[in-house]
């Protein structure tokens, strides 16, 4: 095998050919010679914290020939001797500033893991450097920033693309086919769930996290439906949308927002959205005891689907099913495959600013729907010790989410005795964060 592959590769560089065989050439042999002669090259602004997922991401699909690690930015080396030391053999440029990449050129893709309220200026300075980009989620705090960008995007020509890794899952095209090719009939109704405990490291590891605005009050609105967890709700947009590269535009949202520790924003959200005419009821927090999902369900006229990151399952009304596992979610490289197969084979985005605003949208109409965040009673509240870090618990919070996943219900529609009831916001004509619409 390992003959075959060598062969198969000197074959490649020296010809256009393209290997058929089972060994690990299948590395290389959907790439022309041009491609693999000229791989995609990157610049990765900041490689620790979640920038270290962007440098796996560069570094598995350099090893398979179509991309190149070609710089980074690193604002903290002593923190990174190590890959510094191993850029340094690879020949990867290591700039001290975003300026200073912008300014020396030589990628193709700058990709952007930074905090929430750097997206869109980052985004936009290097989209009109010249520069295509793929900035994490979400998208921006606020949708009159996604709708800069967007400009900025169509006005340059270039390439942007979210890093909602989900989008680009086989699971998730192939649930968005089959509610378009009529197999499932008319969507009705979406229910998602999930909790993801975090602790007090989470909420101390930068100056933004757990807030709503920075001290100079730009936005930023971090929480889990505009972070950790905000896949989930771009998911539900997307999967309502009317054609194949379209996300619904939410009509009217209805939000539950609760906090159970000291923080500005929120910790735990329960949310109605109608959109294109579908009922979406999504649960998600982060002061769950277990931690659990997402778990989407999706109610069609002829069948379900069930949606998790290790399988997905479709149930026809005819008793027939359609399983399908989920493979590439954790590794995160899906918006860089997709990036160079935009660039390289005219490919269609599946995630650029269009698709995402939509999660931008319904996080903005949350915070309208009910500015004021419900902090729960500390007697409902749970302080627990695990591995030297403090988690607050809602007690109870488990079951409820799960049955308000079963329902359809909101949390005050459950008789909860220490919920809140804000009413629907209609998103009509939503331009501008806060008080946009009609």
């Amino acid at each position: 095998m390992f003959l075959a592959a060598i062969q198969c590769f000197a074959m490649l560089v020296s010809t256009n050919f393209s290997c058929s065989c089972n060994s690990f050439c299948f590395l290389y042999y959907s790439l022309t010679k041009e491609q693999f002669m000229n791989p995609v090259k990157f610049g990765i602004v900041g490689i620790g914290g979640f920038g270290q997922t962007h440098v796996r991401s560069v570094e598995a699909l350099e090893r398979k020939g179509r991309a190149r690690l070609n710089a980074a930015v690193v604002i903290d080396p002593e923190n990174h001797p190590e890959k510094l030391a191993e850029f340094k053999t690879r020949n990867v440029r290591v700039y001290d500033t975003f300026d200073d990449l912008l300014s020396a050129g030589g990628m193709d893709y700058v990709t952007l893991p930074i905090g929430i309220h750097y997206h869109v200026p980052y985004s936009v300075a290097a989209l009109e450097a010249g520069f295509n980009v793929i900035c994490e989620k979400p998208l921006s705090a606020t949708v009159q920033d996604a709708n800069h960008l967007i400009n900025i995007k169509n006005k340059t020509g270039k390439i942007a693309l979210i890093g909602y890794q989900s989008i680009y899952a086989p699971s998730i095209q192939t649930i968005k086919t089959r509610l378009l090719d009529g197999r499932l009939g008319k969507l009705h109704a979406i229910r998602i769930k999930g909790g993801w405990p975090r602790n007090n490291l989470y909420y101390s590891r930068n100056t933004w996290a757990g807030r709503l605005t920075l001290d100079d009050d730009t936005c930023v609105l971090d929480s889990p439906i505009n972070n950790a967890m905000a896949h989930d709700l771009n998911n539900a947009m997307y999967l309502c949308g009317a054609t194949h590269h379209e996300s619904a535009i939410p009509e009217t949202v209805q939000a539950e927002l609760y906090r159970a520790r000291d923080i500005q924003t929120l910790d735990t959200a329960v949310l109605r959205i109608v959109a294109n005419g579908v009922d979406v009821l999504i649960g998600l927090s982060h002061s769950t005891r277990e931690n659990f999902g997402p778990l989407m369900q999706l109610q069609c006229e002829h069948g379900t689907v069930e949606w998790s990151r290790p399988g997905s399952i479709i149930r026809y009304n005819d008793g027939s099913t359609e399983t399908f596992e989920e493979h590439n979610l954790r590794d995160h490289h899906g918006p860089f495959h997709n990036a160079i197969d935009v660039l390289q084979n005219n490919a269609t985005p599946l995630c650029p600013p269009e698709v995402a605003r939509a999660q931008t949208l319904c996080v903005n109409g949350a915070h309208e729907s009910c500015p004021n965040i419900a902090t729960v009673d500390h007697s409902e509240i749970e302080v627990v010790k695990r591995d030297g870090a403090t988690f607050h618990i809602i007690k109870g919070l488990d079951d409820l989410l799960d049955q308000s996943f079963r329902t359809g219900k909101l949390f005050s529609e459950l008789g909860v005795s220490w919920a809140i009831s804000p009413q629907p916001y209609d998103m009509t004509n939503y331009d501008h964060y806060p008080y946009g619409g009609k």
